[in-house]
């Protein structure tokens, strides 16, 4: 097999559509996130933290976009995904405090990241199917990342790209941008990057014990980049 023929294979996250399956996970998954909301804040802390969800939505539909734009994003569908995301992590915090929220947020992705993004993905065994786990998996991810950059939702530098290691910094990240708008860069952390850090170990760890993935910061952390670097220790 080659890695041009895995699924998904040079398309970045704007451009993954979800099949008949995926749209039953979807909704499998958002009765989660109710059920998991009730459960934290009672049903009418739920329902209050939706009705501020939904105010920071409108209050975003006023605010300029212009940087967004000029990046490249083109898909009001996709901005207004993103944003109702962030502002789940604004209104939560606005209700329980900034460190509670991120628990729970850190929970919801938790519970629920990986099976919603995996089946979009090429398996560990489809990797290995291309002949070299590592290179198959660098050659996908450093395609998809690129589809990314020219989609606007990303603005990276490769570092490294051999047998090794692949590295790249993040420097812009719409996520990023809308948890800005929404009044803190750190809102998009606990709703979104933290996301990296379940599913990508996952993946590695699936392969093998010698292949590793590191980072040392974030933008909505405070760091100048997203600084991703993988690695096969062999």
């Amino acid at each position: 097999m080659r890695v041009e023929e895995l699924k998904n294979y040079g398309k970045g996250l704007l451009d993954l559509v979800p099949d008949t399956e995926g749209l039953r996970r979807e909704e499998q998954i958002n009765k989660t996130v109710r059920e998991e909301l009730q459960k934290k804040l009672g049903p009418e802390g739920a329902a209050a933290l939706m009705s501020g969800v939904k105010g920071e939505v409108e209050r975003m539909k006023s605010h300029d976009w212009s940087e967004v734009r000029n990046r490249g994003l083109t898909s009001q569908k996709f901005l207004s995904g993103v944003i109702r995301r962030i502002a789940l992590m604004k209104a939560l915090a606005d209700t329980v405090g900034l460190e509670r929220a991120s628990a729970i947020q850190c929970r919801l992705l938790d519970r629920t990241i990986y099976q919603s993004m995996s089946p979009m993905w090429p398996t560990v065994a489809d990797y290995k199917a291309c002949g070299d786990f590592f290179r198959a998996f660098c050659d996908y991810t450093r395609v998809a990342m690129n589809a990314n950059v020219r989609s606007g939702l990303h603005g990276l530098d490769w570092i490294e790209d051999s047998p090794k290691a692949l590295a790249f910094d993040i420097k812009y990240c719409v996520w990023h941008e809308v948890a800005k708008a929404l009044g803190n860069p750190y809102f998009c952390y606990p709703s979104t990057c933290y996301g990296d850090e379940i599913t990508i170990p996952i993946v590695l760890g699936e392969a093998g014990p010698e292949y590793r993935w590191r980072r040392t910061g974030t933008l909505a952390q405070g760091a100048p980049v997203c600084d991703f670097r993988y690695e096969v220790l062999r």
